[in-house]
């Protein structure tokens, strides 16, 4: 919590000193505490309390013990915390001693479960004091006390006034890792020719730079030399994509323009092929156009318009250098909404140029892909499958159908399928254990994430997923080993996780320095923001590819501790117009914004849970 924040004003207990109870009662501003921080703050769902009491010299009775239960009291409920003895120096048994003549200081720590509503939270206090010669150790509850022995209640006093939950803005949403298919798409296909296009073009330019790289010409008049060797194709495709950086109903456009010049390409290399095999096999001119209709009639062409090329996009960011690489593929795989993801891809443009300079060129294409009859199934053809009729596929069929499928639900479908058909193959229950922890089904996680881990112990992609199962359970030792272990065995998926678990148990710098090569991460914001640097925290979140609600609000929590009103209704207005029932009734619990809560402008953002 912010230094300027905690209150280090130092307020009254109500303790006692020499001369009695009643002299303690009348004296009790002259001891004094002070809360560490105030407001209190959550840890890892805890509420942790601590706070410091300092008693004056000539001040506590030696014949008199004082019984201290701090009580957390909110709207809905309350509290009675673990208490603590004091006592004067000829009071015997159990309890912190406060001499006499020098006065003396205690230490009271506990923490409890947070629950909604807490943030609003009040730390009381209400000693008890009595005159004993031994303390009594048998009484948990300051009522129990009461009943029991003649006391002293003093008056009540309020320690801290409010919880800040901002510990519990951590993103725990971790990196799974996906075991890879050794399905082969191409096997089967005799030979596909692929022709790139200038960014928005749809006309063949054989001199375009791309083209040359792949020898793009040269692959296309391939086709005309496997027809004539294998004969005509059982099936021809002419697929048309495009990048998918540009506004969805042009990048279709585009895609079919795209195709269509494939198709006239591919007519053009048929009509060739057709002449050269009548020549070859001496038919008349008289004879021709029957002949030709003939070989036609053996293949379908078909043409799509695939518009934008998001599985290749994937599979050429997993391939390639690019540091943040999974940042930028679970954009893509988690932000269903098409106009956000495709300005979501504009902006990385900006921030990793290989995007533009290495990989958009190679996915603004048409592709002639000649299909005999061993040929491999379509994308369409194996989801279909793989919903219908399973069996039907390989294992390798079965395992690509669920990677290339957007929901978790199906995937999980998919991969516990291929454990009961295919028990023998580590990667479907690691896959099926990954599917199931991101829909929280921790239980079934465990479950096939162990059997994968007695088939492959030191597999990573194994390690990295126990490790996130054990960091949703909260056994932060447990997942960083598995994390370390991952690591160690390569896994690039562990490198982004392991500083998820010091960010949970509040070791912000270590978490900080795994994050320094994160740049424009979520993550690297929040460890920026718990460690004071909170300037660097907005600039971090000001870049971050994805500007999601929850990036609006952690950036209004900034603003707020950098006193700036206009920051922090510009971003709070955003993160409550994307998620209002989540962020509405949170903002007016916050204590980050308690200074604002009386504002026109604020309490017009959250009007409906005012």
């Amino acid at each position: 919590m912010r230094k300027s924040i905690l209150s280090l004003l130092f307020v009254p207990l109500i303790l006692a000193g020499c001369g009695g109870l009643s002299k303690m009662a009348k004296n009790s501003n002259t001891v004094r505490y002070q809360p560490t921080p105030n407001p209190m703050e959550t840890m890892d769902g805890k509420v942790m309390i601590k706070f410091a009491g300092s008693i004056p010299a000539e001040y506590f009775d030696k014949k008199v013990a004082v019984f201290v239960q701090p009580v957390l009291e909110w709207k809905g409920g309350n509290l009675q915390l673990t208490p603590i003895q004091l006592k004067g120096e000829k009071v015997e048994g159990d309890g912190i001693t406060i001499n006499y003549e020098n006065g003396g200081r205690f230490v009271y720590s506990d923490e409890v479960d947070y629950k909604p509503g807490m943030e609003l939270a009040k730390l009381t206090l209400a000693p008890i004091g009595y005159k004993c010669s031994e303390t009594d150790d048998e009484c948990k509850f300051s009522q129990d006390l009461v009943q029991k022995l003649k006391t002293t209640i003093f008056d009540t006093v309020v320690i801290a006034d409010g919880v800040c939950n901002t510990s519990a803005l951590v993103s725990i949403i971790g990196a799974v890792s996906i075991a890879p298919t050794n399905y082969d798409k191409t096997k089967g296909v005799a030979e596909t020719a692929d022709i790139y296009y200038a960014n928005g073009t749809h006309k063949t330019d054989w001199n375009f730079f791309v083209n040359k790289k792949f020898n793009a010409k040269s692959n296309y008049e391939d086709l005309k030399r496997v027809i004539l060797r294998d004969g005509m194709p059982k099936q021809i495709n002419v697929t048309g994509w495009s990048s998918p950086e540009g506004e969805e109903t042009a990048n279709v456009d585009v895609s079919k323009k795209r195709a269509e010049d494939g198709m006239k390409l591919a007519q053009e290399l048929l009509n060739d092929v057709i002449r050269t095999m009548a020549d070859r096999a001496e038919i008349r001119n008289k004879d021709y156009a029957y002949y030709k209709h003939k070989l036609l009639k053996e293949t379908v062409i078909t043409t799509t318009a695939a518009g934008e090329d998001w599985t290749h996009f994937v599979t050429m960011v997993e391939n390639s250098n690019i540091e943040d690489r999974n940042a930028i593929i679970n954009v893509v795989e988690t932000q269903r909404n098409v106009v956000k993801r495709e300005q979501m891809i504009r902006n990385m443009t900006l921030i990793y140029p290989e995007l533009e300079a290495d990989i958009f060129p190679d996915l603004r294409r048409c592709q002639i892909a000649l299909y005999y009859p061993l040929a491999r199934k379509t994308d369409q053809e194996l989801a279909k499958l793989a919903t219908l009729t399973p069996q039907d596929l390989t294992f390798e069929e079965l395992m690509y159908a669920a990677y290339i499928n957007h929901s978790y639900a199906s995937k999980f479908k998919l991969y516990k399928w291929a454990t009961e058909h295919h028990s023998n193959e580590w990667s479907a229950w690691s896959n099926a254990g990954a599917a199931a922890f991101m829909l929280e089904n921790f239980s079934e996680a465990e479950r096939f994430l162990n059997v994968a881990k007695k088939m492959e112990p030191n597999n990573p992609e194994v390690l990295n997923n126990l490790g996130l199962l054990a960091l949703a359970k909260k056994d932060y030792t447990l997942s960083e080993y598995y994390f370390n272990e991952a690591i160690k065995n390569g896994s690039r998926e562990a490198e982004d996780n392991l500083p998820i678990v010091y960010l949970k148990h509040g070791d912000y710098e270590k978490a900080l320095d795994l994050l320094k090569s994160k740049q424009c991460t979520y993550n690297l914001a929040f460890a920026q923001l718990m460690t004071e640097n909170t300037s660097g925290a907005i600039r971090t979140l000001d870049c971050c590819l994805e500007q999601t609600h929850q990036v609006a609000y952690l950036r209004a929590v900034c603003y707020a501790r950098m006193d700036d009103l206009a920051g922090v209704l510009e971003n709070l207005k955003y993160a409550c117009d994307e998620e209002p029932l989540i962020y509405k009734p949170k903002a007016v619990l916050d204590i980050e914004f308690r200074k604002y809560w009386d504002n026109p402008d604020f309490k017009e953002i959250v009007k409906k849970y005012e």
